[in-house]
């Protein structure tokens, strides 16, 4: 009701529609529209104020409050003795200031008969003076007798009935306004009825007048040649649209009478009322109980059938309406007569069904209620049926029905259906589950055959596809391919429904593991045997790409298997068998392994309330269209089983993972894992134990040899010794081995790998010792324990290693710096950590790394460009400090996701220990911790306000004179106000400016062209007055010119044409969003000029290259005066920077000729 109040707010004169907001029960009318409107110059506002004057004067001369109560007193007491001698304009004036009145009256001020008393005075006013009254006037009118009656006796039918009728009346008045306000009034006074007696007498006069109209009805209805916009006709339209407002509020009797005088009028061509009875109908549905739709339910679904079915004859828009409608009246007669819903079920669905072949949007409506109604009607009670009585339930014959429809509309369709029919006939399937194969076999067979008649081409049957999956889903495979068999003909040597293999690998679950032993394995051997009798290489190709389809049924087929307790052991010799003779089946025995452990845990942790992955909440979806039921128990018994062959098949899977390639070992060593994280820890322990042993990486006490120190095993290298080689290789591919054994491992084995990880690090090549980090990255991932028990350890021997300079070792070595750093914060909150400084400080200096290259004559071998010798500095210098963003960004967000009060202290410490390194002495180290500080904040801009120190603590080293850390705070300063939104903002712009302003008096570094990029950020979101009034006085001369350049780029902008604005918008867009902070740098480089990347490149290379274009996308409208400030600030200065740079690189040249002498 509120929103329609809303729209009709446009045809309320002003004064009505302010005249509930300016008025209280207490309010002095005439001074408060005084107040409003004593400088209009409107007619219709002098005469308001005049009349409102008049009536002020007669209160005043009664002695009376000048309350609402008592204006309406005095106004009505006029029109009551003055009518006749008022004239029209004295009439809208009176009238309207009593409309304005009247609603902030109190409840209760006016009695029952003065209310019916004033009621039946202003209906005499519109009998008798109504056709000389303006629309407005009696709007007024209307809008009083509305309120009014709400002030009489509501419990009383003839208190009400005089203004009732009236409302009525002009509720279908020809006038819009008038008729609009009646409308609204009738629907409030209904709302107000307390009384059932009084409303079943409201009800039966709506239901007499609606009567009245149904000649007129009837006639527009059946006619095609009557013009329903006549004027003459347009009444009974109005009618239809009142009844539309008060259908909700009529009594059951009523409504069930009104019901079927419309269902009279209800043809199933379309016709001008069809939409309004189709919208009274749905009020109907929507707000009555069961027992008013059930007695003309079969009517309702005849009649809304027969429209529906004419499809594209009829407006889409109202063929939708009536089939909801249809689906409405099924839900009704679902809960509370079953006979005539099993009986018209099928109607339904036949007359829904045929919209699937119409217009595109017409059909996916069609689709969803046709979806909509499989899922709510095919339920358990019509779905308990057993095979006995599958032919003889009604509840089965309306099944067969339904099915008749869908097998009919894959039969009409030329070609391949559209994705509406099949959409709908997969969810059937689903719903079904195995009842589907006896009443859907046919269109199992005609899906079948569209298939084939696709010859192969799969580009355009992704829906049809998708629907035979369900039916493997429903059915199972077994049933499937009882319809549809996969066999050899060994005479022509074809393979019928071979198409069938891809659609089973993707949709089976909750298959049997027997089946798969007793039919696809011989089936696949059979394809196998062929292939080599055959003589034609293409044939041959064919039938083992076939044979090979058919093994890699194998995952499908262990996905969620029904049997997996009594049948894995006899699987596990097949399996074993495979992975000796098959090289072909390795992957998907390996997938298939994986498959039966991690689907059995998950139902072990989603019955404990933990869930990992949204693969495993797909597959659990799977499972359950297929009504497979996986309880903890089964469950339990599975991992059982599984654990019972672990040891054979880990034994298996490690001789195979040995001799593998990289590529293969990777999903072999996920199978390892799976496997030995459900056997006990002594049978992986065996196997680590037997593999060291078989590369001689231990001696006969059980101890790492050390003779294979890192030094010799670097001379050996040097010396092109092979075996040494050979052994790293060995050691590289056992770490593997020994990180997939990670999870599950008891203490005892964690000792083993981690001394066998220890070794490594210390004796290995780079590629050993890459693996020797992950592999303990994993411990320490997996066993919180270790991480406790050998912290000192742990952090001793990485910190006692050489920090890498190769990319992926380095990333691995910091994976496990995270993982020991937020153990540090959480565990030691109230102490100083020297040792988690120890790590930081690590990281902070690999961030601020220079990365000199060590040989100077390579460089002079490259060439004497400057831009190219900048390439090979910059470029594996900016990688390593996207491994430390990388890091820092990790061990920040795993400290600050967590909502526990413990791991928002842990944060606040990570960020006062990096601020820590704002007091050091090197400039270097505050640069790069400032660098850090940036970085943090870009991504979480809660920081500034979570550690409130940290904004000005950056700040002050503005006072300082280090370019480099100058260049890095302002760098600061840019992603902060770029990163706050101006609320935030506003509790830092004082020491921002009073920081930040001074630099713009310094031209070299471009720290006048950065604080004006700042200040032009701070503008746009504080406001150029916040802004003004913060500046210190030295300092307003140059904010007024960021100001008036603001100011000229805005009229620029103006000035230019909408395309070319739109063009700007469209790129903006595209480039706005989240951008990898590390890689802007780079981005921003592409762009410029070659003799701008030479000038850029020779600026030290620090932070603030990374972080001046932090938030470029969201201030792109701001570079182009960045770049015009930076060439001001240059000057003429670019002929001497050619000299110094001339002359930097003959000292360069001098100064690696002299190391280079030295080195010798």
């Amino acid at each position: 009701m509120k929103n329609r109040n809303a729209m009709e707010e446009d045809e309320i004169t002003e004064e009505e529609k302010q005249a509930d907001t300016i008025f209280t029960e207490k309010s002095d009318i005439c001074q408060s529209l005084m107040d409003r409107y004593s400088k209009s110059s409107a007619p219709q506002h002098r005469h308001l104020i005049a009349t409102a004057a008049a009536v002020r004067s007669i209160i005043t001369a009664e002695d009376l409050p000048l309350t609402p109560v008592s204006y309406f007193a005095a106004g009505f007491t006029t029109i009551t003795n003055s009518s006749e001698a008022l004239d029209a304009t004295e009439i809208a004036a009176l009238s309207t200031l009593l409309s304005m009145v009247l609603p902030a009256v109190p409840a209760q001020a006016i009695t029952h008969p003065k209310a019916v008393e004033a009621v039946s005075v202003l209906v005499e006013l519109l009998q008798n003076r109504g056709e000389a009254m303006a629309a407005s006037s009696f709007r007024a009118v209307v809008k009083c007798l509305g309120v009014l009656v709400g002030f009489c006796d509501l419990e009383d039918w003839d208190s009400v009935k005089l203004g009732f009728e009236t409302l009525l009346k002009f509720s279908v008045d020809k006038r819009p306004k008038v008729r609009k306000c009646a409308q609204v009034c009738l629907e409030r006074v209904f709302q107000s009825f307390p009384s059932s007696t009084v409303t079943k007498k409201a009800s039966k006069f709506v239901f007499s007048l609606f009567k009245s109209y149904m000649p007129l009805a009837v006639r527009l209805n059946s006619s095609t040649t009557v013009d329903g916009s006549k004027p003459e006709n347009l009444e009974i339209i109005h009618m239809l649209g009142v009844l539309k407002l008060i259908v909700p509020y009529l009594s059951v009797k009523v409504s069930l009478k009104l019901l079927l005088e419309l269902l009279k009028l209800m043809n199933a061509q379309f016709s001008s009322l069809t939409r309004h009875i189709l919208k009274i109908i749905e009020a109907l549905f929507e707000t009555s109980r069961v027992e008013v739709i059930i007695p003309e339910a079969d009517n309702i679904i005849s009649s809304l059938s027969s429209y529906v079915l004419l499809g594209e004859k009829n407006p889409a828009d109202t063929v939708i309406c009536a089939a909801t409608l249809l689906r409405a009246t099924l839900d009704k007669l679902d809960d509370g007569d079953r006979s005539s819903w099993i009986r018209n079920l099928p109607l339904v669905f036949r007359s829904v069904a045929g919209l699937l072949t119409s217009e595109a949007s017409t059909a996916s409506q069609a689709s969803t209620i046709l979806k909509e109604l499989v899922n709510h009607h095919m339920d358990q009670r019509i779905l308990l049926i057993s095979e006995r009585m599958a032919l003889e339930s009604p509840e089965s014959s309306a099944i067969k029905s339904i099915c008749a429809v869908f097998e009919n509309a894959l039969s009409t369709c030329d070609g391949i259906p559209n994705e509406h029919i099949l959409d709908v006939i997969s969810v059937l399937f689903l719903k079904l589950g195995e009842i589907s194969y006896f009443f859907m076999k046919d269109i199992v067979l005609k899906l079948a055959d569209l298939t084939s008649l696709s010859n192969g081409d799969i580009s355009n049957t992704r829906h049809l596809q998708e629907c035979i999956g369900a039916a493997v889903t429903a059915l199972g495979p077994e049933k499937l391919l009882t319809l549809l068999p996969i066999s050899l003909d060994a005479e022509n040597l074809t393979c019928p429904n071979i198409w069938l293999v891809p659609i089973l690998n993707k949709y089976v679950v909750g298959a049997s593991l027997r089946y798969f032993m007793e039919h696809i394995i011989p089936l696949a051997e059979s394809f196998e045997w062929a292939s080599h009798k055959v003589k034609k290489s293409v044939i041959q190709e064919d039938l083992q790409a076939h044979a090979h389809g058919l093994w890699g049924l194998l995952p499908a087929f262990c996905r969620y298997p029904i049997d997996t307790c009594e049948r894995f052991r006899y699987l596990t010799k097949h399996l074993i068998s495979f992975l000796k003779k098959n090289s072909l089946m390795h992957e998907s025995i390996a997938i298939s392994l994986q498959e039966l452990v991690s689907q059995n845990k998950s139902i072990l942790r989603s019955n404990e309330g933990d869930c990992e992955s949204n693969t495993c909440s797909i597959k659990d979806s799977m499972m359950q269209s297929s009504g497979v039921a996986y309880s903890k128990k089964t469950a339990t018994k599975n991992i059982r089983a599984l654990a019972s062959c672990s040891m054979e098949l880990l034994e298996a899977l490690t001789d195979l993972f040995f001799s593998s390639p990289p590529e293969k070992r990777l999903y072999l060593k996920d199978a390892i894992g799976c496997l030995s994280s459900i056997s006990d820890s002594s049978v992986a322990k065996r196997i680590l134990i037997s593999s060291f042993e078989k590369l001689d990486l231990i001696n006969g006490v059980g101890e790492f040899d050390n003779e294979g120190n890192h030094t010799h095993a670097s001379i050996d290298q040097e010396q092109g010794d092979s075996s040494t080689t050979e052994k790293d290789k060995r050691r590289c591919v056992t770490m593997e081995l020994a990180s997939s054994l990670v999870k599950g491992a008891n203490e005892d084995l964690i000792d083993m790998i981690y001394k066998f990880i220890r070794h490594t690090l210390l004796t290995a090549d780079e590629e050993g010792q890459c693996e020797a980090y992950y592999a303990l990255s994993r411990v320490l991932e997996e066993h919180a324990w270790f991480c406790s028990s050998q912290f000192d350890e742990l952090l001793e021997l990485l910190l006692g290693l050489k920090s890498p300079e190769n990319i992926a070792l380095l990333r691995s070595r910091f994976t496990c710096f995270r993982i020991l750093l937020v153990h540090a914060l959480k565990v030691c909150l109230e102490e100083e950590n020297t040792k988690a400084f120890l790590i930081l400080n690590e990281i902070i200096l690999t961030l601020k790394n220079k990365n000199i290259l060590r040989d100077p004559d390579f460089l002079l071998s490259i060439s004497n460009d400057d831009d190219e010798i900048s390439d090979w500095i910059t470029r594996p210098k900016e990688e390593v400090r996207k491994v430390a963003y990388d890091i820092l960004l990790l061990i920040s967000s795993s400290l600050g996701n967590s909502s526990s009060l413990s791991s928002e202290a842990c944060h606040q410490k990570l960020i006062s220990m990096i601020m820590g390194y704002l007091s050091g002495s090197s400039p270097h180290i505050k640069s790069g911790a400032v660098s850090v500080l940036s970085v943090l904040v870009y991504k979480d801009a809660g920081i500034c306000n979570s550690v409130p120190e940290l904004v000005p603590s950056v700040l002050a080293l503005l006072q300082g004179k280090a370019v480099e850390v100058v260049k890095a705070v302002l760098g600061f300063v840019k992603v902060v106000v770029s990163c706050l939104q101006a609320k935030g903002l506003q509790s830092f712009l004082t020491d921002i400016l009073n920081d930040v302003l001074p630099w713009s008096l310094v031209s070299r570094n471009h720290f006048r062209s950065k604080v004006t990029v700042i200040l032009e950020i701070v503008i746009r979101k504080c406001g150029s007055a916040a802004v003004k009034s913060l500046t210190p006085e030295k300092y307003k001369g140059f904010v007024k010119t960021v100001l008036e350049n603001r100011q000229s780029k805005g009229s620029l902008m103006e000035a230019k044409g909408p395309d070319d604005e739109m063009e700007e918008k469209r790129t903006n867009s595209s480039s706005r969003g989240s951008t990898d902070y590390t890689t802007m740098r780079g981005h921003r480089k592409m762009s410029l000029s070659h003799g701008k990347r030479k000038r850029e490149k020779q600026q030290p290379n620090d932070m603030d290259n990374g972080m001046k274009r932090v938030k470029k996308d969201r201030h792109s409208n701001f570079l182009n005066h960045e770049k015009q400030t930076e060439a001001q600030a240059r000057g003429g200065r670019v002929k001497k920077k050619d000299m110094k740079r001339s002359s930097r690189r003959e000292e360069r040249k001098k100064i690696w000729k002299k190391q280079k002498k030295t080195s010798k």
